[in-house]
């Protein structure tokens, strides 16, 4: 393109037209160049919405389409397929991804729906046989063939878990919990779980009303790297820890106890990427010994602890500690880092209210000064001032000869 133009810039230059005078259906856009308007990121001038909506546009076979349909601004390689460059693209309704007649860059294309370059004309619109028609009919189909999958399976569905192949053309079914936990599922989505009892359609009753979590143990083993050029280099250790919690909420335990049969892998997968994904990576580049087990995954409405289980495990040499006990005395750790930032937060406008007044403050210093004092400690405050004040004007001053004479 000449300085950059899109393709619509080119032909209105070429016909006469400028930056200050132009068709009333184009915009220049901002740029930055002052001296040039049209020198600017989209290449010049451009479409207003309303006159490419109404227009009709044509595919490489032929079928036309509304501007609606159309998608702009989409960038392969160094073309921009645009309404500008009259190559704006639209939804291929065959989804044939071996069509050879759309443009090259749109091939091999990752997307999941095919989309095809369109030409604009100046042809009246038919709906019969355009690419808004085949894709109306063709969500029909989708439609029927839904209904008739969930007769099929003796509406043992749900919309949660069913998905469309566009590639096989057919409905699939792929029941996972995990999703069933994130909605906070309990047979009807966008109800709080107690006010709703409709039975669900997978187990084919109402979920249990009894909430509960899905809890696992990590037991990671890992070589000692504090001990590197010492007589014990390589020596490794194993530790566990207890009662981890995979679910944000409690959900019904139907869901918990599905989740533990169905998804071990997916608790494995999150675990290692979230938690343990740096040191797996490194102690793999380096050789390093470094494993992450998860074990005893289960369903429980709470917490439970196997004391037995945890002496034997300390017995055997591996350092046992509890997700829920680390919790607490993160939480315990914070509360009192915030109470001790808070006491020296108050100790400074205390300061500063008995050096210069709380009248004497700065706005911002007298909110904080309202935010942690209350109005009896700040009368107080100014009580112990006005007496230091007082005190200090009383104090007795020592005259030396020099000041006598």
């Amino acid at each position: 393109m000449e300085k950059g133009y899109n393709l619509l810039t080119q032909k209105l230059l070429a016909e006469g037209y400028t930056a200050d005078d132009h068709p009333d259906y184009v915009y220049v856009s901002k740029g930055w160049d002052k001296e040039d308007l049209l020198n600017n990121p989209y290449g010049g001038f451009e479409y207003y919405g309303w006159y490419t909506y109404g227009k009709t546009f044509r595919t490489p076979c032929g079928l036309q389409c509304k501007g609606t349909s159309c998608m702009t601004g989409l960038s392969r390689g160094n073309i921009v397929f645009s309404f500008e460059n009259d190559m704006a693209t639209v939804r291929c309704p065959y989804n044939d991804k071996e069509c050879m007649r759309r443009h090259s860059l749109l091939h091999g294309s990752e997307d999941l729906n095919v989309r095809c370059n369109v030409l604009m004309t100046n042809e009246e619109y038919c709906y019969e046989g355009s690419v808004e028609g085949i894709l109306k009919l063709d969500d029909d189909r989708i439609r029927r063939e839904k209904i008739g999958f969930n007769l099929m399976h003796q509406g043992r569905t749900c919309d949660t878990h069913m998905r469309y192949d566009d590639e096989k053309k057919e409905w699939q079914m792929r029941y996972n919990p995990c999703e069933c936990a994130r909605l906070r599922c309990n047979g009807k989505h966008g109800e709080a779980f107690e006010e709703c009892q409709l039975i669900c359609p997978i187990l084919g009753r109402p979920l249990d009303k009894r909430k509960g979590n899905v809890f696992y143990d990590i037991k990671v083993t890992s070589q000692r790297r504090d001990l590197d050029g010492t007589l014990f280099e390589g020596l490794v250790d194993t530790q566990i820890e207890k009662g981890v919690r995979f679910l944000e909420r409690p959900v019904s335990m139907d869901i918990c106890q599905n989740i533990v049969k169905l998804c071990r892998d997916e608790i494995e997968s999150w675990v290692k990427l979230n938690r343990y994904h740096a040191e797996l990576f490194f102690a793999e580049y380096y050789g390093r010994v470094f494993t992450v087990e998860i074990v005893n995954i289960r369903a429980e409405q709470r917490e439970s602890r196997d004391l037995m289980q945890d002496l034997q495990d300390i017995k055997a040499g591996i350092q046992v500690f509890h997700a829920s006990d680390a919790k607490r005395e993160s939480e315990e750790n914070k509360k009192e880092r915030r109470e001790k930032a808070k006491e020296k937060r108050i100790d400074a406008i205390e300061k500063k209210i008995l050096d210069i007044g709380f009248g004497n403050l700065e706005w911002i210093d007298r909110n904080r000064a309202y935010k942690l004092l209350d109005s009896d400690r700040i009368d107080e405050l100014e009580a112990m001032r006005e007496a230091n004040l007082k005190k200090e004007q009383e104090k007795p001053v020592q005259l030396s000869i020099f000041d006598m004479m």
